[in-house]
């Protein structure tokens, strides 16, 4: 993993994601490094020659930047982070998203976290301070086995999970983003999934499908290379329409005591 150390601009900038006013990341590049991730294409605006995943750069006066943009009240919505994850595993070497986080809780704002790590927990008693705020973790698999195969950077699912079941105990009402439950998750194992984090405290559950974009599709292909799950894959490959009618059929089927929706 290559770590650079860079000064930025403006910390704080305005969003385009529905629901978001300002995103706020605090890292360049993410070393989760997960196979279908969409934030590849972002290689041609860092200036890295590197593959995504295999950089980050930290954004050192990223704290003074925030503290600098906050003196002119503002209001809305802060998503950390829209591009890589805020908890990734630098984060607990470089500290700049806690740094972030308590600068934001003396601001009028509400703050939006989606991460996939356990490193979260560090910080429940900042996320307790925040005025306003919502915590998602994002769950794929039911499999410790296909997360690391697919998000060889991130923790494992299980790791996942307890950090949702310790949020849930501090009253965090913590979310899950299933993004994206894959064509290579059998619909009972997909279900299995939705259990656990029913199980887990999980106060609601959003779900998206693949992105079936050819860097995603090369890179899954590769990973699943002589895994049984490939079949399953490949069949979606080849009629793409219909895992998407089998993955609204799937959400809409499910009975569980809190609400879960498709993208």
């Amino acid at each position: 993993m290559k770590v650079g150390i860079v000064q930025c601009k403006d910390i704080l900038v305005p969003s385009k994601i529905p629901g978001m006013d300002y995103a706020l990341n605090p890292y360049t590049g993410c070393s989760h490094g997960c196979s279908y991730c969409y934030a590849s294409f972002m290689n041609r605006f860092t200036g890295h020659r590197e593959t995504w995943g295999s950089y980050v750069d930290v954004k050192a006066n990223a704290a003074d930047r925030l503290q600098a943009q906050l003196r002119r009240p503002k209001q809305g919505t802060v998503l950390l982070s829209s591009v890589p994850d805020p908890y990734q595993p630098i984060e607990v070497e470089f500290g700049i998203t806690r740094s972030c986080l308590l600068l934001l809780a003396k601001a009028h704002l509400k703050v939006s976290i989606l991460t996939k790590s356990d490193l979260i927990c560090r910080d429940i008693d900042v996320l307790k301070d925040l005025p306003s705020m919502e915590v998602g973790l994002t769950i794929t698999t039911p499999s410790d086995a296909l997360s690391r195969l697919l998000e060889e950077g991130a923790p494992p699912t299980s790791i996942r999970l307890g950090a949702l079941s310790a949020l849930a105990v501090a009253g965090l009402k913590p979310w899950v983003f299933v993004a994206p439950l894959g064509p290579y998750t059998h619909p009972a194992k997909a279900e299995a999934l939705f259990q656990m984090i029913v199980d887990a405290g999980a106060s609601s559950i959003m779900v998206d499908g693949f992105n079936f974009y050819p860097a995603a599709i090369r890179r899954v292909t590769k990973r699943l290379q002589g895994d049984p799950r490939r079949s399953l894959f490949a069949r979606a490959l080849a009629n793409r329409d219909a895992y998407w009618q089998e993955l609204e059929d799937l959400v809409a089927s499910q009975r569980l005591p809190i609400a879960i929706s498709l993208c």
